[in-house]
Parts: C-alpha cells; structure tokens; sequence
C-alpha cells in the first residue's frame, strides 16, 4: 500500500485560524507585499510590484511540496485576514534541490493592521508547536539582519540562541546588510525542557501549568538558495522578516 502523504493541518490559537495557504490568499499576500510599511525593512526595501508578488506567493504555496508537513499557513481573526506564517524548508549542502526533514527555518508576514497586537508571536508560538510536537523536528532556526536590534531581542527574550553572524554579497543589498546577518536556534529538547520550566514555575504559583505553546518566536529570514532562478531576483535577507514594530 502507497504511504500517504502529509498535508498541512489547520491550526488554531487563542484568537487565530491558520488555514494551508492557497490560491484564494493570493489578493492578501500580494498586498502585503506591495504595502510599503511592510515591505520598509524586507527585500529591496520598497514594495513588490504585482509581477514580484505573484512570484512571491506561487513559491511560498511551492513551500508545501518540498517536506511533508512543511508549508505557509494563511492566519484569520474573526474572519478577517491577518498575515502569513511559514515553516520552511533548508536545502542539503550536498544538493540544494534536496531538503531535510529533520528541520525547519521560520518566518511570517504580518499586516500593519495588527502590528503592536500580539498576533505575531502568538502564529509563532503556534508555529514552532506544532514544528516541535506535531512534525517532531529537531530544530527550528531563525535569520535576520544584525542591524534588526527588535527581531533579535524579541528571539532572544524568548529563549533563542544567537549561534553565528555572517555576511553575504546581494545584487540588491538592502540598508545595514554591510553589518552582516544573524542566525538563531533552538533545539526540539530546549524547547520541552523550557516548557516544563515554565509549568514548574506556574505550578509554584498555584496558578496551574500552562498549557502549549509557550513564548517562543522566531522572526526569521529563509534560506533561499534553492528558489528557482526566475525568482531568485527577489530573494534578499529579510524577504521573510516581519517588517514593522515588534511589540512583545
């Protein structure tokens, strides 16, 4: 009998339906990416034309074929479109048109509406839930610009691990990129045993344990050496960072 293939779940918080991004998302994504306070701090710093944005949202659907369980996820709030959250895949260093299955690097797209609400980080949270618990990876990463001083405190405030700066050369080198990129981790056995911490302290509180997820966001750039060379013009470090205030 033929294995059956994965496919990506709805998932649901507190306040967000996060529904497998498809071809219904497209009007949402491209605004998104044609917004210029979102776009201020991503790519190219300005905003996509709709030909880039079309591109842009064929390969982040594209995202879903790559690893099973993989993929972008569209979030709702009472109906109304919020933004976009991504599990996505890394290349082999032996062949960039192979992925591992083992982990994931992170990253998501936010409308200005919701910016300073919260919703980030709880899609987050949801996110690397359902990476560590529901696909049992082993790692979730995270990348963005060393000059992006809230993305970086935001990942470190909740637990993620600074473990290398290095630069690369863009054709299309974005403000402060000359300062190099960062990359954060955390580990599937960090994340549990960062959980039952935080049931033991509420435990010690008498206010009982606090169910998953916990406080963890990853605001992350993907690694995109492995987009297909007609769109490879739009790739640049942060074409996956959350543009705009990031508000605990």
């Amino acid at each position: 009998m033929a294995a059956i293939e994965k496919v990506q779940p709805t998932l649901r918080t507190a306040r967000l339906e996060l529904v497998p991004l498809g071809p219904e998302h497209r009007e949402h994504t491209m605004k998104l990416d044609m917004d210029p306070k979102v776009m201020k701090q991503v790519a190219f710093g300005r905003p996509f034309t709709e030909d880039e944005a079309i591109q842009v949202h064929t390969w982040l659907m594209g995202c879903a074929k790559s690893v099973p369980g993989f993929g972008t996820w569209a979030g709702y709030t009472n109906g109304e479109f919020v933004g976009w959250w991504i599990l996505g895949p890394i290349p082999t260093k032996e062949n960039p048109e192979q992925f591992l299955t083992d982990r994931t690097e992170y990253g998501f797209r936010v409308s200005p509406k919701f910016w300073g609400q919260g919703f980030a980080k709880e899609g987050a949270r949801e996110m690397i839930r359902h990476a560590f618990v529901d696909l049992g990876l082993v790692e979730v990463i995270g990348e963005t610009m060393t000059v992006n001083t809230a993305s970086r405190a935001v990942m470190a405030s909740c637990g993620l691990k600074h473990v290398e700066t290095f630069f690369n050369t863009y054709p299309t080198p974005p403000p402060g990129i000359e300062e190099g990129e960062v990359r954060y981790s955390i580990s599937r056995e960090e994340w549990f045993a960062a959980q039952a911490a935080e049931a033991s302290r509420d435990s010690d509180k008498k206010i009982g344990t606090r169910a998953l997820p916990s406080d963890f966001v990853y605001t992350s750039r993907m690694n995109l050496d492995h987009v297909p060379a007609d769109i490879s013009f739009l790739v640049s470090p942060t074409i996956l960072v959350h543009a705009g205030p990031v508000i605990p």
